[in-house]
């Protein structure tokens, strides 16, 4: 029987402040989790947010040394990072008349 194990980790943060003439918003979401599958390879996932901002998406192979393993052909150059952001349907379809 194969065993693997999970660990996860989710913090968030936000405050507002007012001074009686303006007011400031600030947050952030964090979340990271792993999954070690039985040969020892271990992935590590990175999801966060800030305020009015779009989802940062990061994950991350490890050897069962530890060491990082290549990305895939079709990553980004500086990593694994993709940005998810919400786009208009008007964006990406054309009307159909």
């Amino acid at each position: 029987m194969q065993s693997t194990s999970q660990s996860f980790f989710s913090a968030s943060s936000s405050s507002y402040s007012s001074d009686g003439q303006q007011h400031t918003e600030s947050g952030h979401r964090y979340t990271t989790s792993s999954h070690t599958e039985p040969d020892g390879t271990t992935t590590v996932r990175t999801i966060e947010q800030g305020l009015g901002q779009p989802v940062i998406v990061e994950e991350r192979r490890f050897d069962e040394q530890g060491r990082e393993l290549a990305a895939l052909p079709d990553a980004k150059s500086e990593g694994m990072t993709r940005r998810i952001e919400d786009v208009d349907d008007e964006d990406d379809f054309e009307k159909i008349a």
